[in-house]
């Protein structure tokens, strides 16, 4: 069996990175509480960790740009397959499928602030996460202590700026209580979910760190060296 290059590893992990960008803006359409009123987030949260994860692995193992190019990417994927939903609903259908049309609507009715609040919240909380675990990586290799334990800690560090600007920027342009449209929060509301949601994904990614983040990027910067050997 062929061994997997360090472009397919960059292959499948931006396949996966945009299924999971789509995934989040699909499942974003429920909130959540957990039965109290002090846990508030949205259910795109759940996996919206998965994207920092391999923004970080992308980061660590290529460069910056390589990951900024791919989140741009994705953010404009992800805009388009909102929009498209979004004509749907408008797109009439057969009587007999009223009920199916309703539903749909229902999940997708999210309007024009939404969906260029949910892309531009995206895009500008990925940079943000790759910029800072770029700038610390470069920093310690120059230092030259680059251990695991400092791995961790620039990859959660990076992950809660990136996820505490991601989710401030998306609830405050979705849906601050000005007037924009007809589904808007209240700002105590719009702080919890911010706060929690944030919370969630840090304690998610970070648990996950040393058991997916770390060992995939030395693997793939080993498969990487040894390409650069061969060359």
């Amino acid at each position: 069996m062929k061994k997997l290059s360090s472009r397919d590893y960059l292959i499948g992990l931006s396949v996966v990175y945009g299924i999971v960008a789509v995934l989040m803006n699909i499942l974003c359409m429920k909130s959540l509480s957990f039965g109290s009123s002090v846990i508030i987030c949205d259910g795109g949260q759940l996996i919206s960790w998965m994207v920092f994860l391999i923004s970080n692995v992308i980061t660590e193992v290529w460069d910056e740009k390589t990951a900024i190019r791919l989140s741009s990417f994705v953010a404009v994927l992800s805009f388009a397959f909102m929009l498209l939903a979004r004509i749907e609903v408008f797109i009439p259908t057969l009587s007999e499928y009223n009920d199916q049309a309703s539903a749909f609507a229902l999940i997708f009715s999210n309007g024009p602030r939404t969906i260029i609040s949910s892309a531009t919240a995206f895009w500008v909380g990925n940079i943000i996460n790759v910029h800072i675990i770029y700038k610390i990586k470069v920093y310690l290799e120059r230092k030259q202590k680059d251990r695991g334990i400092l791995f961790f800690f620039r990859a959660s560090f990076s992950t809660l700026i990136g996820q505490l600007v991601d989710n401030a920027l998306f609830m405050t342009l979705a849906f601050a209580p000005i007037g924009l449209s007809v589904y808007e929060m209240r700002w105590v509301d719009i702080l919890t979910a911010v706060i929690s949601g944030t919370v969630i994904e840090l304690v998610v990614e970070s648990f996950f760190v040393p058991f997916i983040t770390i060992p995939l990027t030395k693997k793939i910067q080993s498969v990487k060296e040894q390409e650069e050997k061969k060359s």
